[in-house]
């Protein structure tokens, strides 16, 4: 069975890649019915899609998916009686007199398949967690949702599992933590989690898509830095154990951001990105930290105003939730979540099971991410007098005060984007002392403010936070030396502002908080395949 041709950039999943021997310039990858192929413009003039090209390279094709599988089955009608082979894990075993019905899924989508036995007795050595190749027949079904099934002729056990050990994955509702904590390595065949990384994946792309739209350029800043970008010294820092010097001549050290560096790189490519690993050597173990995360961040050159950043911002999450609309992922997100509504509603294992994100809190949280209206945008100054009239009017009660001057605390975070603003909100112009000292300073305030927001959502409190940076080579150097850093540390990074400097501005945002506000998962350690906080470094 040949598998279903793909859209440039997804699976690849083609039989044979047809090569052109003759030299001349490429044209852009062209699909043919199975084959991908490469055409010169004399040579794409003269072949049609029913004409092979002289030269043929066979190449072996992938396993298909169980997700090719059906877009196969749908896409070229097969029909009943049609001879496949599937690979999965054994999720659910049913037995009845004359037949037994066994459901397998690999991980490809949420789905399962069907596998049917005209035998009961030969699902007798199977068993839920098993992986197994099956041979059989397709069997067309009147179902948009499950368009078929696989009538078994013969089976071969690819990976077993001990009778004596069960798999521990068993058919009711396990909670996350219980997933991270007992089952860490395994926590992935969940319905649950396998729709969280799939949900990751399709996210990342889609955030991809719309930075090369916007011609921003990909980069790879280094993970080992010799700056510490936030000067909070929540660093970590990298030595080696067969040497009793410095391995890199100075103190080196696991980056906490890479701007720095990509404001080297912003002043030669205008505009560029990256999602890289960050660490934090931070010993909070709150559900919205982690010790190592993966950081999205952007650099835009001769930004002059603090909105061309905020709207780069909210266009970039605004266009990425409505393609994950449009293609599926969030639709899977929400039927997951119904389904593990009603496990859970029958008992389950978890000591957080109370702390689930319900599909309706969900559902509003990507209203308020999508209404047709711009997100709010207030100042510190506002946000704070804000608060202040909330607690006197009885409209809020804080554990902590707002106070001008003061840090916003979580709870004033969350108040004012879940009870002020009902969506999501910018909040810009912080005090300086509460900013790294690369902030460009507000014009008029002297100083006492600068040019920075925090975007704030619901239920989670701040979600991204970025800036204007001072590009002037003299300002920067005096920020320097009043934040008390040694300037020695940071020359490479002050004498980019001596040849051309230009204004410039950019964000960052951690993509395990963006990923557990969109799926409803309320750890950010669960939405990260390996979690490292403090004391934690499983596996």
């Amino acid at each position: 069975m040949t598998a279903c041709a793909p859209r440039i950039g997804r699976h690849i999943v083609s039989r044979r890649i047809r090569l052109i021997s003759r030299p001349g310039p490429v044209q852009p990858l062209k699909i043919w019915r199975g084959s991908l192929v490469y055409l010169t413009k004399t040579q794409s003039a003269r072949y049609s899609s029913t004409q092979s090209p002289a030269a043929t390279l066979e190449l072996a094709p992938l396993p298909p998916t169980l997700k090719q599988k059906e877009a196969e089955v749908v896409r070229y009608d097969l029909p009943s009686g049609t001879a496949v082979t599937v690979h999965g894990w054994i999720r659910t075993i049913r037995k009845h007199k004359k037949f037994a019905f066994v459901n397998i899924t690999d991980g490809s989508y949420d789905k399962v398949l069907q596998l049917v036995f005209n035998d009961p007795e030969q699902v007798n050595d199977l068993g839920v967690g098993v992986s197994v190749e099956v041979n059989g027949t397709v069997q067309r079904r009147d179902s948009l949702a499950d368009p078929y099934e696989v009538l078994v002729e013969k089976y071969h056990i690819v990976g077993g599992v001990p009778e004596e050990d069960p798999y521990p994955l068993q058919n009711k509702y396990l909670s996350q933590d219980y997933l991270r904590r007992e089952l860490p390595t395994i926590r992935f065949r969940s319905l649950s989690n396998g729709v969280t990384m799939r949900f990751r994946s399709r996210a990342v792309y889609e955030i991809s898509q719309y930075f090369a739209e916007n011609e921003f350029i990909q980069t790879h800043p280094p993970v080992i830095t010799s700056s510490d970008c936030e000067g909070a010294g929540e660093v970590f820092t990298v030595v080696s154990e067969t040497s009793s010097s410095p391995f890199f001549g100075k103190k080196a050290y696991l980056t906490v951001s890479t701007q720095l560096h990509l404001e080297a790189l912003m002043m030669g490519l205008s505009r560029v990105w990256t999602l890289t690993p960050a660490f934090r050597a931070e010993k909070s173990i709150t559900s919205r930290h982690l010790s190592e995360f993966w950081m999205l961040e952007a650099e835009v050159a001769y930004a002059d105003r603090l909105e061309h950043i905020m709207s780069l911002v909210e266009g970039l999450i605004r266009t990425i939730l409505t393609r994950l609309k449009d293609s599926g992922e969030y639709q899977s997100v929400l039927s997951v979540k119904t389904f593990l509504e009603k496990q859970k509603s029958q008992g389950g294992e978890g000591d957080d099971m109370d702390k689930e994100i319900t599909r309706a809190i969900l559902v509003q949280r990507w209203d308020g991410m999508l209404q047709d209206v711009a997100w709010k945008r207030i100042t510190y100054k506002q946000a704070i007098e804000v608060l202040q009239q909330a607690e006197r009017q009885g409209q809020a009660k804080f554990d902590t005060a707002a106070e001008y001057g003061d840090g916003l605390k979580s709870e004033h975070e969350k108040w004012l984007a879940s009870q002020y603003a009902h969506g999501p909100i910018f909040v810009t112009q912080y005090p300086s002392h509460l900013k790294p000292f690369y902030m460009l300073p507000t014009p008029g305030s002297g100083g006492e403010t600068v040019e920075c927001f925090d975007l704030l959502v619901p239920d989670l409190g701040e979600l991204v936070g970025g800036s204007l940076r001072e590009y002037d080579y003299n300002r920067l150097q005096a920020a320097i030396e009043k934040a008390g850093i040694d300037p020695s540390e940071l020359e490479w990074y002050v004498e980019l502002r001596k040849w051309g400097s230009v204004p410039h501005g950019g964000f960052g945002m951690g993509l395990e908080r963006l990923m557990s506000y969109l799926v409803g998962i309320y750890n950010v350690r669960d939405v990260i395949s390996f979690p490292r906080w403090v004391d934690h470094c499983v596996c």
